[in-house]
């Protein structure tokens, strides 16, 4: 899943000459915190709230370019790169460009979280697993041999490397609700099992917790 897939089909970028009410007003609507400004289809940068807040209503958006956040992604970075770049710089929204450094549109925090759900398959049924493995031990082709003997299928998988130590979390969501079976052939095949979760059991609960952040994210 690539940026240009991600962009964003309802915000539309603010003008130089647009006034910060209208700014506030689309922020407000949109649930976002910051809004690209464009010139044709040249980006300008980012405006956020915080910025415009103390300016008189009827300022113009251009009055705070000084203030302006450069930050973008190009239209070839795959979501992973977007989800980095939206964490490392505390936006909202960040816009897209083209390789000419042509504005093409921007992606909220809101929709990527939504398009990250489909990517992870949160709500397709199945179980949890995470390992605990040294880095030199890392296999993802032999830890799936071993899941699919039990006859099931890795869905998504996801690596945590733990800084203060030399091992790897593995987590696996795989598409059989009852995980007994696989966790016991893992467990012959020296994989350290440190928690698994039936969907049958928190499915409930993982649903509840993405509706809590989705709520969170559009406060």
């Amino acid at each position: 899943m690539l940026a240009r897939e991600l962009i964003s089909k309802v915000v539309p970028p603010l003008r130089p000459n647009d006034e910060v009410a209208r700014a506030l007003a689309w922020m407000d609507e949109f649930k976002v915190s910051h809004l690209p400004v464009v010139d044709g289809q040249e980006f300008l940068g980012l405006i956020s709230e915080d910025n415009i807040l103390d300016g008189e209503k009827d300022d113009t958006v251009i009055a705070s370019k000084d203030v302006f956040n450069m930050s973008y992604v190009l239209e070839s970075q795959h979501i992973y790169s977007v989800i980095r770049k939206l964490t490392a710089t505390d936006l909202s929204v960040i816009a897209v460009l083209d390789s000419n450094d042509r504005y093409l549109g921007c992606i909220t925090l809101s929709e990527l979280v939504t398009k990250f759900e489909e990517l992870a398959v949160i709500n397709q049924p199945g179980g949890i697993i995470v390992l605990n493995l040294n880095k030199n031990d890392y296999s993802l082709a032999q830890v799936a041999h071993v899941v699919e003997s039990n006859n099931a299928k890795i869905l998504s998988s996801y690596v945590f490397e733990r800084p203060e130590t030399s091992k790897l979390e593995l987590t696996l969501k795989v598409n059989r609700e009852e995980v007994g079976s696989i966790i016991q052939s893992l467990e012959r095949y020296g994989y350290e099992v440190i928690a698994y979760f039936q969907e049958s059991a928190h499915l409930e609960d993982l649903k509840g917790r993405y509706d809590e952040l989705m709520r969170y994210i559009n406060i």
